[in-house]
């Protein structure tokens, strides 16, 4: 890792080998800055719907899961906020749990979803401790956020049992458009494929498979986007809405209008994906070969 540049009170290093990049900085991310945050309250008021949350990771994740992983298969999503995508999990017949620091989301989603004590604010050590195992770990849009992954990425693959999968999502530091949402403090490191692949190694796991994500609607909504924002209001994404009357209900209906147009800008994005084009999503397959 070699310093690279500043971003505010943060100092940017990056691996020249795999093109991870960390940012520092003496400020802690407190667990309230996500549960206080307009954006991830957002996400609960004006996506209620299981579906309007789901995103590309998801699909990918469900499409091996029901392919692969034994029919049985006891699922845990780390970080699984409200638990959307564990509804989405028990509703294709997998046997799911999530479990979330965000107090106020596990509580709404285990209400919202009839999800009960399939959520938790458990940590993976405190699961460890109860001697749970899982067929399949799952961490969507966690790690980019944390200071010091390490521990977490230990204990999420301690609670694998031997032949199970660990599936991870970040954005993709390749991306062709970098969104105000991928600097701190809401995002505190960056990977690509290489370094999900070599954290995955590191940890004593076999890499299966990567994929990356090429969505022009994506690109083209996340940045349109910023025009409704507020600049000079916070928010852990890049400012609050403004003109919430009109915003919102438009949100809501390109969101759910989102499958459409990935079906129909398909041959675009694969010949962009040709051509090196990414945005925004990537997705790790790894397994414990352990015995």
């Amino acid at each position: 890792m070699h310093y690279k540049d500043e971003y505010k009170d943060y100092a940017r290093y990056q691996c020249s080998a795999c093109g991870y990049e960390r940012f520092k900085s003496d400020g802690v991310v407190q667990s309230s800055d996500y549960e206080d945050d307009t954006d991830y309250l957002d996400d609960i008021a004006v996506y209620p719907n299981v579906d309007d949350r789901i995103l590309w990771h998801h699909n990918q994740a469900l499409s091996f899961m029901e392919s692969t992983a034994p029919k049985d298969a006891e699922v845990l999503d780390i970080g699984c906020f409200d638990g959307f995508f564990v509804r989405k999990m028990r509703d294709h017949g997998i046997d799911a749990y999530g479990v979330d620091f965000n107090r106020r989301a596990i509580a709404d989603g285990a209400q919202r979803f009839s999800l009960g004590d399939r959520l938790s604010n458990k940590s993976a050590a405190d699961l460890l401790a109860e001697g749970r195992r899982f067929d399949v770990v799952t961490m969507f849009e966690v790690i980019e956020h944390l200071d010091d992954f390490t521990q977490v990425i230990s204990d999420c693959i301690a609670l694998l049992k031997p032949g199970g999968h660990f599936i991870i999502s970040a954005p993709n530091n390749d991306m062709s458009w970098r969104p105000p949402l991928d600097f701190p403090p809401h995002h505190l490191s960056r990977f690509t494929p290489r370094s999900l692949e070599k954290l995955a190694a590191g940890h004593g796991l076999k890499p299966l498979k990567t994929m990356e994500q090429s969505s022009l609607f994506d690109l083209t909504r996340h940045y349109v986007g910023l025009k409704f924002r507020k600049e000079e209001a916070e928010s852990m994404r890049g400012g609050e809405f403004k003109n919430r009357g009109i915003v919102d209900p438009l949100r809501k209906f390109v969101t759910r209008s989102k499958w459409l147009a990935y079906g129909a800008l398909k041959p675009v994005d694969a010949v962009l994906h040709m051509m090196g084009f990414r945005y925004i999503g990537q997705l790790m397959i790894a397994q414990n070969t352990k015995s």
